[in-house]
């Protein structure tokens, strides 16, 4: 174990390096999101508000959305997009090492092979962390005021790395599958389109039409924009049901995801 440990950290500060050397990919991953966040929810927040000035369209706006503050329900969805796009494309390094031949360097090295694995991941939530810091910044710079801001940041951070775990070992196993990165590139940017728009990023799922809302049911984003949303918008709690659905529903995906992956980097490095 102690060996495992050491063999992942030491691969995960190869990554760190790399990132701190690579400062515009850095600055880009940072500011892609806070795009979304500054320009776009302000945008759609205006005409929310705007609308809420009617009384029937506020009761609207309350039954499909719990609030008529269009920021903070925002706010849930750019952060599990991000957090999603950080871990779909975390098996790309893998498929440059195989590309380069410095894989096979690692492989004949006396490292634990699962620490690969793990310092991906590790490295993931670190990257991610970063970016839902200066993301839950921003937000609050804007207006993004939960009323228990413990409960809200603890749930961001639970469903996040619950998310983050399932897809970050898939991409893993696309890695040591597709032998080059530009159909790594081509599969990964494929997903991610349908992904966010068959998700409650934008509008919560009853508001969708009845297709688009049966396929959400199916997307592992929406098991973590939902309790998210509920701990940023809903007053006073009362939602255990809703974390603990959800939370069940994300472990499930999480042991798909790593049963599926183990075998097929088992198989790939035999």
């Amino acid at each position: 174990m102690k060996k495992l440990a050491a063999d992942t950290w030491a691969q995960t500060r190869r990554w760190l390096v790399h990132l701190r050397q690579d400062r515009m990919a850095l600055t880009l991953g940072i500011i892609q999101p806070l795009i979304l966040l500054a320009l776009v929810g302000p945008l759609l927040d205006h005409v929310v508000r705007d609308a809420s000035q009617v009384e029937e369209l506020r009761r609207l706006l309350r039954e499909r959305f719990a609030t008529t503050d269009y920021l903070s329900f925002l706010f849930s969805g750019i952060a599990v997009f991000t957090v999603l796009v950080n871990s779909i494309l975390g098996g790309i390094p893998i498929v440059f090492d195989r590309e380069t031949g410095f894989m096979e360097k690692i492989l004949a090295a006396p490292v634990s092979r699962l620490s690969i694995v793990l310092s991906r991941f590790v490295y993931v939530v670190l990257y991610s962390c970063l970016q839902l810091g200066i993301i839950s910044l921003v937000g609050a710079l804007l207006g993004v005021r939960p009323e228990n801001p413990w409960l809200a940041g603890g749930t961001l951070l639970l469903f996040t790395v619950l998310l983050s775990a399932g897809i970050t070992v898939l991409s893993l196993a696309l890695a040591f599958v597709f032998p080059h990165h530009s159909i790594f590139f081509a599969i990964t940017g494929f997903l991610l389109s349908p992904l966010l728009v068959l998700s409650p990023t934008f509008v919560a799922r009853s508001s969708m039409p009845a297709w688009m809302s049966a396929a959400a049911t199916f997307n592992p984003m929406t098991y973590a924009i939902e309790p998210i949303r509920a701990a940023f918008i809903v007053p006073g709690g009362g939602q255990a049901a809703l974390y603990l659905h959800c939370a069940l529903a994300l472990l499930a995906f999480d042991i798909v995801c790593v049963a599926l992956a183990v075998r097929t980097i088992k198989r790939r490095l035999a």
